[in-house]
């Protein structure tokens, strides 16, 4: 199934936006699961399992396992191996930011959508269609473009004024517009939940692309004001204040109960 059908068949069947996203911080990490000898798998595994049934997405991060070398980079592939092979009707959007030539392009989309078999990654689109279409060429995959991100120095590029008289995150939405008209349903892009007037600007601009939205929870986007205007093709992320929500052994318990109430106020929105 393509990505975008596989979510937003389950977002209309769950009736919520939420993907979960699973940044393992090796210094919030509980005490409990730092013991083990893959602590990152451990704690993003017992996550999922608590949490698989009432949400749309997941979206690891790679940062989090880099860090750690080839053994941080097992325990990715370890829990890309453990939704795909377990939960298949949750997506994976594989957080891994990347950008680059088009030969070193085709080796990453190998790599997550050949071997790895994520449904989707996030891509810088600086450098260009060339650097992007190596993804595309999956006809199943799909890429979310980083076009307004939620942290607070995005204006520093993002929002410059091109020789159009557009914002630069403008010119990136037309640009993915149209790439997506070439690959259906292949391309979205990234808009922050930081920027929600931006975002409803964005929306109304392009009702056809599919949204990947991170800055709600910790970061302070507000859930009501994403839900007004986002439209149901659409991920709402939040990651530190589901995964965090307790630091003792009862971690996934509580990201479970954070998730049920994140959904709940959703579902009176959607």
């Amino acid at each position: 199934m393509k990505f975008y059908d596989k979510f937003t068949n389950r977002s209309n069947e769950l009736k919520t936006l939420l993907c979960l996203g699973l940044d393992p911080e090796w210094e919030k990490l509980p005490a409990s699961i730092k013991t083990s000898d893959k602590a990152l798998f451990a704690f993003c595994k017992e996550i999922i399992d608590a949490t698989h049934d009432i949400v749309v997405a997941y979206k690891p991060n790679i940062a989090f396992f880099e860090r750690f070398g080839y053994k941080g980079i097992e325990q990715f592939e370890n829990l890309v191996q453990h939704i795909t092979s377990n939960y298949p009707h949750v997506s994976i959007v594989a957080d891994v930011k990347r950008g680059d030539l088009a030969n070193t392009a085709k080796e990453y989309a190998k790599y997550y959508f050949g071997d790895l078999k994520v449904d989707t990654v996030t891509l810088s689109p600086y450098m260009g269609g060339d650097s992007i279409e190596p993804f595309l060429e999956y006809k199943d995959n799909a890429v979310f473009l980083l076009c307004l991100t939620s942290n607070p120095a995005s204006k520093d590029l993002q929002k410059i004024k091109t020789s159009t008289g557009k914002n630069f995150y403008e010119e990136v939405a037309n640009f993915s517009k149209s790439l997506n008209e070439k690959y259906k349903d292949q391309v979205g892009i990234v808009v922050g939940a930081t920027h929600p007037e931006e975002l409803a600007q964005i929306r109304n601009a392009f009702p056809e692309l599919a949204f990947l939205i991170p800055g709600y929870g910790a970061q302070g986007g507000n859930l009501g004001d994403i839900m007004k205007v986002c439209a149901r093709n659409s991920l709402i992320n939040s990651s530190r204040s589901i995964i965090f929500n307790s630091n003792g052994t009862d971690f996934a318990i509580k990201a479970r109960e954070k998730v049920e109430e994140i959904n709940l106020e959703m579902k009176n929105l959607f």
